[in-house]
């Protein structure tokens, strides 16, 4: 009868034990678990709040985009080049010093509307074939480079240098009778040939003509 009674009892105390023991792990399961389902539900919340209040603020790159782009005109168009076809030459007398004669090419505007020069003209010597002698002009910087305008009528001037042939060895000259003047207006293609007699060097390598920019106006002459 003791033992049955002690037997008894100990079970009593072991199930008492087994019951706390379940209580307190559920306890703990519970409150561990619940930090955790808050903070994942405020993640999701902020989650949810972080686009709309990105795609609120436009970035500056959007901002430089949909500004309106800045309208500009263009700039209003002057009077065409003189073409070759509308222009004259004729030649002048430009004086002579230290060993080079100097000639005028006056250019006149023979077309019916205003026209433009700017630059330096081509400038070679030809046979009375037409073919050329020796090199063509170099340019001369003494006169600045302006654009010209000519009415119908006007007149503007380039001045070309020839060097005498006798400044120079034979052999790197070979002198050569010339008797006419190519000239390309400035930048044109065409060439307007003129009577011009003188001595000039076949060799290339020789630079005998020099030419400078047109400027407005006829040549001065003697």
């Amino acid at each position: 009868m003791a033992l049955n009674v002690h037997i008894a009892r100990n079970s009593l105390t072991a199930g008492i034990a087994v019951a706390g023991t379940i209580l307190a792990v559920g306890c703990g399961s519970h409150s561990s678990s619940a930090p955790a389902q808050a903070t994942s539900q405020a993640s999701a919340a902020n989650s949810s709040v972080s686009p709309a209040s990105t795609s609120s603020t436009p970035t500056s790159a959007e901002t430089t985009s949909s500004a309106p782009a800045t309208q500009t005109s263009a700039a209003p168009a002057g009077a065409a080049a003189c073409s070759s076809s509308n222009l004259h030459i004729s030649l002048g007398n430009g004086g002579a010093g230290a060993g080079t004669d100097f000639t005028v090419i006056d250019f006149t505007n023979s077309g019916g509307a205003p026209c433009t020069l700017y630059g330096f003209p081509g400038v070679s010597l030809t046979n009375s074939s037409g073919a050329q002698i020796g090199a063509a002009a170099t340019r001369n910087p003494s006169k600045a480079s302006t654009v010209v305008t000519l009415a119908p009528g006007a007149k503007a001037s380039a001045e070309l240098g020839v060097a005498n042939a006798e400044n120079y060895p034979t052999a790197t000259c070979k002198p050569t009778p010339s008797a006419q003047l190519k000239v390309f207006p400035p930048n044109q293609t065409q060439a307007i040939e003129v009577a011009f007699a003188t001595t000039g060097c076949a060799v290339s390598s020789t630079h005998q003509l020099s030419v400078t920019a047109v400027s407005a106006g006829a040549g001065q002459t003697p």
